[in-house]
């Protein structure tokens, strides 16, 4: 009986967080306590998206209220206008049990795909659309709308025929149209996409301003005043986490031991800042932490104990 008890309250909050995750604009608070929230309990991301599926089924057989044309968020159904969405809240929230028994699950409306730390996923849709989750990410992917949120880490896309996808990275608003390969990142400093092989038209979800596109070897990232900024990064450097190593060039202390401690349940800390921003070349192969800070502790002059749960660095 605790246990049913249990259930049905995640399921009323995975309702409101359904609610939440559907508004027009999802802030970075929002995104960072559901990524909490997903955590917490292994039940939540299940509950989550059968409550989807059973708001996915809702919207498609509720009349719609009339109200004035609103603008849809890249992630919201295309059918399903704001005011209708908060009226059916209350009917999810205090019917979503019911629902999830009634209804066929033959595609999923929201699907939860989650990674935790040293682990990678990759999931591919029946159209051989293939989505790769590096270490500690999050996604959350409606595969009848063809729509995806990234809400942490970073994912590989793979389009091998053309699909009509939308990907949303922070406030970055993706389509892709046609065939091509993909590469979306998102922490807390960056937010960016990559067009490995085909072209992207982006644009800010924040910002009035028209959308760029982007083709084979770009890159589009935010700075902090919400500007665009392009590059093109060294394409092996990028993708080298979907081999299962890390390429270091001129990569300050501080930067390397961030991007380990993501593949690392031991992490990396570093005790005297005289030596954060040293610069480091070399190859990381994932999981190999004690080959790699030998290697460092020769080259940079500088030593590392190993404890239970940290690596510890500090000056020779």
């Amino acid at each position: 009986m605790k246990q049913s008890t249990s259930d049905q309250h995640i399921r009323e909050q995975a309702a409101i967080w359904v609610a939440r995750l559907h508004a027009d604009h999802v802030s970075e608070q929002v995104k960072t306590n559901f990524c909490a929230w997903l955590t917490q309990d292994t039940r939540h991301a299940a509950i989550f998206e059968q409550v989807s599926d059973s708001w996915d089924f809702i919207a498609g057989v509720a009349r719609p209220i009339a109200a004035p044309p609103a603008t849809l968020s890249p992630y919201m159904p295309k059918a399903q206008p704001v005011l209708r969405r908060r009226a059916l809240l209350p009917l999810l929230v205090a019917g979503a049990g019911c629902l999830v028994l009634s209804y066929p699950r033959t595609s999923v409306a929201v699907r939860v795909l989650k990674t935790r730390t040293a682990q990678t996923l990759t999931h591919t849709q029946p159209n051989g659309v293939e989505w790769r989750l590096d270490t500690d990410t999050i996604l959350l992917l409606n595969e009848k709308t063809m729509e995806g949120r990234l809400l942490r880490g970073q994912v590989y896309l793979n389009c091998p025929t053309e699909s009509d996808i939308k990907l949303m990275v922070g406030n970055l608003q993706a389509t892709i149209q046609k065939t091509g390969q993909f590469d979306a990142c998102l922490t807390d400093t960056t937010c960016e996409l990559l067009a490995l092989n085909g072209q992207l038209s982006v644009s800010n979800a924040l910002s009035t301003l028209p959308a760029q596109t982007i083709t084979k070897g770009q890159r589009i990232f935010l700075s902090k005043n919400s500007n665009y900024l392009t590059d093109h990064p060294n394409m092996q450097n990028s993708l080298s986490w979907t081999q299962g190593y890390l390429i270091f060039h001129d990569s300050s202390l501080r930067d390397m031991a961030t991007k380990i401690n993501r593949y690392s349940e031991k992490k990396i800390k570093i005790l005297s800042k005289k030596i954060e921003n040293k610069k480091v070349n070399g190859i990381y192969y994932i999981s190999k932490n004690n080959e790699f800070l030998t290697m460092l502790s020769t080259l940079l002059k500088i030593q590392f104990d190993e404890t239970e749960h940290e690596y510890l660095i500090y000056e020779a």
